[in-house]
């Protein structure tokens, strides 16, 4: 008697099971990955700002909050003269003319003595930078759209920086505000994403310091030639959106 032995069993091919095991986990992990990159490049410039020196000490909105309303200085018989210049020490001399960007008043003030104010816009300081400085050219490969906001008492000076650590363009902000003799500037540290960083003791400082010396050096050189007179600065005026030069 013969014993019939039962047939093997087909097997099935594993491949496709296993290639669809594999496009899972490729999928899952590009899925990590592209979270993990959400998550990370808001935070990426700060981690590099932290890795060169730059500590976190605060928000950048207190530095403006509890500045206190100055009022506007009154001219008094105030006059819009035809020709003004602007002399602005080492970057030369401006023409202002009478524009929706740019104010002009010539008079007295109520204490007596000639009195001068010129107003400027956010737009019209851009528009000088672009004419006077390397600043707003495009042409340094570190830094690229430079633009200003205006703050009560100071402002932020904002340029897209290249953060060679991650090969990223970042949005970075300088923080100055007026100092106690309303003629020079001060820094008060580094904005990235509203966060303010101190500025730390190294070569970054060094340069950030010499662009805002710079500025100094204009304020402190700084007159107007209008109507036949001439005027030294005496303050300068910061609100949200304009900038008065007072001069006598």
């Amino acid at each position: 008697m013969q014993i019939q032995r039962p047939l093997p069993r087909q097997t099935r091919s594993r491949t496709p099971m296993i290639a669809c095991g594999c496009l899972a986990v490729l999928a899952g992990v590009g899925m990590v990955i592209v979270v993990a990159v959400l998550l990370l490049l808001p935070v990426l410039p700060g981690l590099a700002l932290q890795f060169s020196g730059f500590e976190p000490q605060g928000n950048t909105e207190q530095v403006f909050a509890d500045v206190p309303p100055v009022p506007p200085v009154e001219v008094q018989n105030p006059v819009s003269p035809t020709q003004v210049v602007l002399n602005l020490g080492q970057f030369g001399q401006q023409e202002l003319p009478q524009t929706l960007d740019y104010t002009v008043a010539v008079g007295s003030s109520a204490a007596g003595g000639q009195l001068a104010t010129v107003t400027f816009t956010e737009a019209a300081l851009m528009d000088l930078c672009y004419q006077r400085s390397d600043i707003c050219s495009n042409t340094n490969p570190q830094y690229r759209n430079a633009r200003l906001d205006l703050r009560p008492g100071g402002g932020v000076v904002y340029a897209d920086v290249f953060i060679q650590q991650f090969g990223i363009w970042q949005p970075v902000g300088v923080v100055m505000r007026l100092d106690a003799s309303k003629r020079q500037f001060a820094i008060a540290g580094v904005d990235v994403n509203g966060t303010l960083y101190m500025l730390p003791p190294n070569d970054m400082s060094v340069q950030i310091g010499d662009i805002v010396t710079s500025a100094n050096q204009v304020l402190q050189q700084l007159s107007l030639e209008a109507g036949g007179g001439r005027y030294a600065l005496s303050e300068v005026q910061i609100g949200d959106s304009s900038l008065t030069l007072v001069l006598r």
